[in-house]
């Protein structure tokens, strides 16, 4: 339940600067500001509520990469899709916003285990 509890308040916390940052937008009158800033929270509160799988020390390092893997496509990818912020009016664009969403998440990825790995070298010397 802890871990659930850390979750959420990561996700709120994250959640509440976009919101600040919405009526921001609202206030000045730039209404697409608003809704960038509402998506940007949907997926801010999601990753917040997420990082906990690395947590989960029980689990192996692969079972952690494929369950966040999977609560990346059923959170963060309908977030991108219905956002409007890639047009996906075809099967065409909706396979190659699919495609962005993978490769991205591999990079993203791959950049902090190589960043993980070398704040452990400088962290043992």
């Amino acid at each position: 339940m802890t871990l659930l509890k850390r979750g959420l308040v990561r996700g709120v916390k994250w959640c509440l600067i976009f919101g600040l940052l919405a009526m921001y937008q609202w206030w000045t009158g730039n209404m697409d500001g608003v809704h960038s800033m509402v998506v940007y929270g949907g997926m801010a509160f999601f990753l917040g509520l997420t990082s906990v799988i690395y947590e989960v020390r029980q689990w192996s390092f692969r079972k952690q990469i494929l369950i966040h893997w999977a609560t990346m496509h059923v959170t963060i990818l309908p977030l991108i899709i219905f956002s409007g912020f890639l047009p996906v009016t075809s099967l065409q664009d909706a396979l190659l916003t699919y495609l962005k969403f993978n490769v991205s998440g591999l990079i993203l990825f791959t950049l902090s285990r190589i960043l993980l790995k070398i704040r452990r070298q400088v962290k043992a010397s």
